[in-house]
């Protein structure tokens, strides 16, 4: 993106000097003397304004006494500051550069008044190629299929959802539900063998103070609110609760849900591997500075262990590369998604705008790669 048609190494009329290892980019900048001391001259306006002076008119003061109570140093570093900000955006503005990482900047020559000479470093995303034969296999994956088993473990946990909590004075055995409290929380668990957490939960009693330990072997003191029997609604009271005349019609409504979020986890799955086929097939390039800063930022949010690591950068590595095929597809084809889907989802799923467009792009992207795969057969 932005650097087709430069050298390895290329020098422009603002001399810019760019240098490019695979996405990597690294972009040094020589500031014009005219602008150093044109943006000084800004500066100094502007403190002169700013700064009282003793004995001089607002803006009056002579340079020297400015320079002295703004601070050399610090007059310098903003001098350098603003002149960074200004031709780098300036820089890739012109050279049509778009960083997908921050910018590192190093400042390599300075002196106020003279000279500036920096260089920031960054990466942009790969050019990517797209045939308009796409020679690939992306097999359908099987229908969706929905057991009875899976039904009836969704209908019991909904069945149990409805159920009424009757108190109970003696110690909580498998089934009863326990209430909790810590730092003016509630919290509610199951007592049940069948769970760390349900396990501990077990001969609990109204009053006691109990210590949980999670998996992590992380412990907690909760104190015990209360102990419940689960008393559960007949079948067609439970289906009756949530708004059905039978319990065949609920069944039968859990099972049209069941098989429509299957289908779509089948679909998913679909649009992953063409995708993942694909970028394959043409070498999408990763910026490896991408893939850092984005571990760095998501690590901090994920609870694994240290030894997963590894496995987590390459997932990132993979989902990055299908977002960049995604984007450059869609450019290439002028895919775009419809506005009133956008809208829809935005408003439905309560999440950000970006989020919703950068996903409906890889949908298409991949619809797009199934359609070109199937159109060979």
């Amino acid at each position: 993106m932005g650097l087709g048609g430069y050298n390895p190494r290329t020098v422009n009329e603002n001399a810019f000097h760019i240098e490019r290892d695979g996405c990597e980019v690294t972009l040094q900048i020589d500031v014009p003397t005219a602008a150093i001391q044109k943006k000084e001259e800004e500066l100094l306006v502007v403190a002169r304004a700013k700064l009282k002076v003793p004995g001089f008119r607002s803006g009056k003061a002579p340079e020297h006494l400015v320079l002295r109570y703004y601070g050399e140093d610090e007059f310098a570093q903003d001098l350098r500051d603003d002149l960074v900000r200004e031709w780098l955006s300036r820089a890739l503005d012109e050279l049509d550069l778009h960083p997908v990482t921050t910018p590192t900047v190093e400042t390599t020559a300075f002196a106020r008044g003279d000279r500036l000479a920096f260089q920031a470093k960054f990466a942009v995303l790969p050019e990517v190629t797209i045939p308009d034969e796409i020679a690939v296999d992306v097999p359908e994956p099987p229908p969706a299929e929905v057991t009875d088993d899976e039904v009836a473990g969704v209908l019991a946990g909904l069945r149990r959802d409805a159920a009424v909590l009757e108190p109970k004075g003696s110690p909580a055995e498998e089934g009863d539900v326990v209430r909790l409290q810590r730092a003016d929380r509630d919290w509610e668990g199951e007592a049940t063998a069948s769970r760390p957490i349900g396990k501990q939960l077990l001969n609990a009693q109204a009053t006691q103070k109990l210590t949980l330990v999670d998996e992590d072997g992380h412990s907690e003191v909760f104190s015990v609110t209360g102990v419940y029997r689960v008393l559960l609604p007949t079948e067609d009271e439970a289906a009756q609760h949530y708004g059905h005349a039978s319990w065949e019609a609920f069944e039968s409504v859990v099972r049209a849900e069941l098989a429509r979020v299957a289908e779509g986890r089948r679909l998913r799955m679909w649009r992953l591997a063409a995708l993942d086929a694909v970028s394959e097939w043409v070498q999408v390039e990763v910026p490896s500075s991408l893939v850092a800063d984005v571990v760095a930022e998501e690590w901090k949010e994920v609870r694994l262990p240290p030894d997963q690591k590894p496995q987590f950068e390459e997932a990132v590595r993979r989902r990055l590369r299908r977002e960049i095929l995604a984007q450059r597809l869609a450019e290439a084809r002028d895919l775009r998604p419809d506005e009133d889907e956008v809208k829809r989802r935005v408003e439905g799923q309560g999440r950000d705008e970006s989020v919703v467009r950068a996903a409906l792009v890889l949908e298409q992207a991949a619809d797009w790669i199934i359609a070109a795969t199937r159109r060979k057969e």
